[in-house]
């Protein structure tokens, strides 16, 4: 079982009304014409307006759970035919192919707890993308201060509510490895339930990179850094940025 089984249950509520990235991804699509690839595409939040545009897609992600919610998602929007779900490991060669577009959203490539299994999924994106694909990164841009500021704390990060009406509230705690370039991080979701708290712990540790450690690591994969981003509005990248948006392309 994937150690995402668990985060399945949560991942909607907490995450799926977000869609400040959907433009950029809607403009990369419409660059490329498909078809396009989503790794570590979680529960369909991107693969659901990307089809509704007509892209031909398919998503990628090693959680079972999170795969039957992206696939109870596209039925519901009547897209389960127009959409392609494969259970996989994206350090392994990808399904079908090859294409013209091929993208990793808000942080998921730092699941890859090592630079070995970081370039083995980019190689692997390499061998699956057409001449003149392109690949997109949202990456966290790294503050070493910001990192050791928040190293230990147990954060309340926010309080949503789920789909049944069940009021959650979920706790961040980190411990980073400045060595290792890894943040050991805790999801903490305290459901209140009928007078009781039912917790869920769910661990995980995510590997940053640095700009020219990136540039480096697409190289090697004979892919070619064309744009680095600060924003999903395509502010230029510099130190005080909020992420990384990197789109390479393979000659």
């Amino acid at each position: 079982m994937s150690e995402f089984d668990a985060f399945a249950r949560f991942y909607d509520a907490d995450y799926g009304s977000f869609l400040d990235d959907l433009p950029f991804y809607r403009a990369l699509a419409r660059r490329t014409g498909g078809p396009a690839i989503e790794l570590m595409c979680g529960s369909g939040r991107l693969l659901a307006p990307l089809a509704q545009e007509g892209v031909a897609i398919t998503g990628v992600d090693i959680s079972p759970a999170l795969l039957t919610t992206a696939r109870r998602r596209l039925e519901a929007l009547g897209l389960g035919k127009k959409v392609t779900l494969e259970i996989g490991d994206v350090r392994q060669p990808l399904p079908g192919g090859p294409y013209n577009l091929a993208f990793v959203a808000i942080n998921s490539f730092m699941h890859l707890g090592s630079s070995e299994d970081q370039l083995a999924a980019l190689a692997s994106v390499a061998q699956a993308l057409d001449t003149g694909g392109v690949l997109a990164l949202d990456l966290f841009n790294p503050d070493p201060r910001e990192l050791l500021r928040q190293n230990g704390e147990l954060v309340l990060d926010k309080d949503f509510v789920m789909e049944d009406g069940t009021p959650v509230q979920k706790f961040v705690s980190q411990s980073v490895d400045m060595a290792e370039q890894i943040s050991h991080v805790t999801f903490i979701y305290d459901e209140l339930v009928d007078g009781f708290v039912r917790r869920t712990t769910l661990p995980f540790d995510m590997r940053w990179l640095y700009r020219f450690e990136l540039e480096h690591l697409l190289a090697r994969c004979g892919l070619e850094l064309e744009a680095l981003y600060g924003s999903y509005e395509l502010d230029d990248y510099d130190q005080s940025s909020p992420l990384m948006l990197a789109v390479a392309v393979k000659p």
